[in-house]
């Protein structure tokens, strides 16, 4: 299932210098109180909760589609109000939604508001008490719930385990495509499996290894990597070398670098590799998104700079010795494509450069054989004039034109 409508003004409600209820944030307190709510809307605890429901559906809804500053900060009072119920009022907020008289789409983008932090706040019982939302493509609560089973799973995996292999064996997860492929059966497996690594990847192991091979990879590619503990990600590293298909498991190491590098660049990489013992293919590949992921992220930020691409080149002879000349073509012209302000001439000067101090074609083949140069042909034609051996040079130009 994709994320629904609600991400998106939840991401507006974020960018606005707000954000849903932090974890740990008003959750045990919150639920120890179980105060019962009140008619008029606040607890016996005092604390006030709003109850003018319609009102809120439908200004939610008019700013779903708004980029207005005084709707994003609209929209982040009432996600601050909804943040300070307690679990019984939002419980009983839910029951008076759903006898009101709302238009399917609001009264769904309402609930979708209330039910996140109530999966923070209860877990199980979101999960169980919205269980039949689960097979709903089209739901934005449905999705939310494999959020709920990982949060169950993380207090009591026994538990939380028995009650997701019950829901399987009823069918729930059933697929219903021909391909008998189910997207929130490996929603939820990945949310399950990321719960077991800490605890017991053993048994993670078995879930994987008991999906479909070509499922493996998706399945693993859903957990939220950087969240788990460096043991844990170890386990990560070798389910992937165990039970993902050879010819598929570059790009699982690719992946799980591309959310490394936002998290700490270069040195966090490496710190990765060295802990799971890398062997060379693996390092290989890993450096090569790395380079690739940090140049296009400070191209996002600002001008790439010679020193950054030093920095990369360094790095890369560390790692994957060899690979530095074709990684900086494919840097270049990769960064170029990211819409910031380092733009294809920018990337061609620095290619260029590298290219004659270097000697090497390998810096412009690489970068003239990238999407990149063939939506800048004007400019890239010239630059390949550039590569020496007149064999290549030749074999690059037909290729553009």
């Amino acid at each position: 299932m994709e994320a629904s409508e609600t991400e998106v003004l939840r991401g507006k409600i974020r960018a606005a210098g707000g954000g849903m209820m932090q974890d740990g944030e008003g959750g045990e307190g919150h639920q120890g109180a179980a105060s019962k709510p009140q008619k008029n809307g606040t607890s016996q605890s005092g604390s006030h909760v709003t109850d003018d429901w319609t009102r809120i559906a439908e200004r939610l809804l008019a700013m779903q589609n708004s980029d207005g500053i005084s709707d994003l900060r609209e929209a982040l009072e009432i996600q601050q109000k909804i943040s300070t119920m307690s679990r019984d009022e939002i419980i009983a907020a839910l029951d008076e939604i759903s006898g009101l008289d709302l238009k399917s789409e609001a009264r769904a983008l309402l609930e979708e508001t209330l039910v996140g932090p109530l999966v923070e706040l209860d877990p199980e019982y979101a999960l169980k008490t919205f269980v039949s939302r689960i097979p709903r493509d089209d739901d934005g609560i449905g999705w939310q719930l494999s959020a709920a089973l990982e949060m169950w799973a993380g207090k009591d995996v026994q538990s939380a385990s028995a009650w997701f292999d019950q829901q399987i064996a009823a069918g729930l997860f059933d697929s219903k495509t021909l391909d008998g492929r189910s997207q929130t059966r490996i929603e939820f497996e990945a949310a399950m499996t990321g719960a077991l690594l800490t605890q017991n990847p053993q048994r993670a192991g078995r879930r994987i290894s008991e999906l479909p091979e070509d499922q493996r990879r998706e399945a693993l590619e859903q957990i939220d990597f950087t969240g788990l503990s460096p043991s844990a990600q170890a386990a990560y590293a070798s389910l992937v070398r165990q039970l993902v298909p050879e010819d598929e498991r570059a790009g699982s190491f690719s992946h799980v670098i591309s959310q490394l590098v936002p998290e700490g660049g270069y040195e966090k990489v490496a710190g990765f590799l060295d802990q799971i013992r890398a062997t060379p293919d693996e390092r290989e590949v890993s450096a090569k998104e790395a380079a690739n992921a940090r140049i296009g992220e400070i191209s996002g930020d600002r001008i790439v700079t010679r020193e950054d691409v030093d920095a990369m080149r360094k790095w890369l002879e560390q790692q994957a010795p060899g690979s530095a000349d074709t990684v900086t073509g494919e840097a270049l012209a990769n960064a170029a494509q990211e819409g910031g302000e380092f733009g294809f001439d920018d990337a061609s000067k620095l290619a260029l450069d590298y290219h004659k101090s270097t000697g090497n074609d390998e810096v412009l083949v690489a970068f003239l054989e990238s999407y990149a140069a063939r939506s800048n042909l004007d400019e890239a034609l010239p630059l390949a004039e550039n590569i020496k051996d007149p064999n290549v040079r030749e074999k690059v130009l037909a290729r553009l034109k």
